[in-house]
């Protein structure tokens, strides 16, 4: 009787250690939804602010890439209020606080960090004469990737904040 015993109390630890691994399991995915969750809303965040300053650098990409582009003046015009959109965009994006999204708080920090200073860029190649943006699109475009490789990284679909925000 009493080896009846020992082997039902084994067989019930066996069974609660069992339970507890899943729980474990169960614990860890719930936290990667959660970062998943928080990297999407300080994403979209991120995307709003954006949209919220750069109207006129908006403006400036849609009207250079027209069937007849702004010549002159004109264009003048239009890359100066563009610069300032993109130096404003710049100095929101230093100002963003990255959350805590886990292991890739670093990761997206220096995506920001890289988004921010190619929009600085972007302002300085608008006011330049001749106005000279190659090397900033190539940097705007790194640091959308790099932003886009994160996402995936916390299990979203990796997206392109310049498309994300483009008007």
């Amino acid at each position: 009787m009493k080896k009846w015993l020992v082997a039902l109390f084994s067989l019930a630890l066996i069974f609660s250690l069992a339970a507890c691994g899943d729980s474990a399991k169960d614990e860890k995915a719930t936290e990667k939804k959660d970062v998943s969750a928080d990297a999407m809303s300080f994403y979209m965040d991120l995307v709003a602010k954006i949209n919220d300053n750069d109207a006129d650098y908006d403006a400036y990409q849609a009207a250079i890439g027209s069937d007849t582009p702004p010549t002159g003046a004109e264009l003048t015009k239009l890359a100066t209020v563009a610069s300032t959109s993109a130096d404003k965009v710049s100095t929101v994006l230093a100002d963003v606080k990255v959350p805590n999204l886990g292991a890739s708080t670093s990761a997206f920090k220096a995506a920001v960090k890289e988004l921010s200073d190619a929009y600085a860029d972007e302002a300085a190649g608008l006011k330049a004469s001749p106005i000279d943006t190659k090397s900033a699109d190539e940097a705007m475009q790194k640091a959308s990737d790099a932003l886009g490789k994160v996402l995936k990284d916390v299990g979203l679909a990796p997206s392109n904040i310049m498309n994300d925000t483009a008007a």
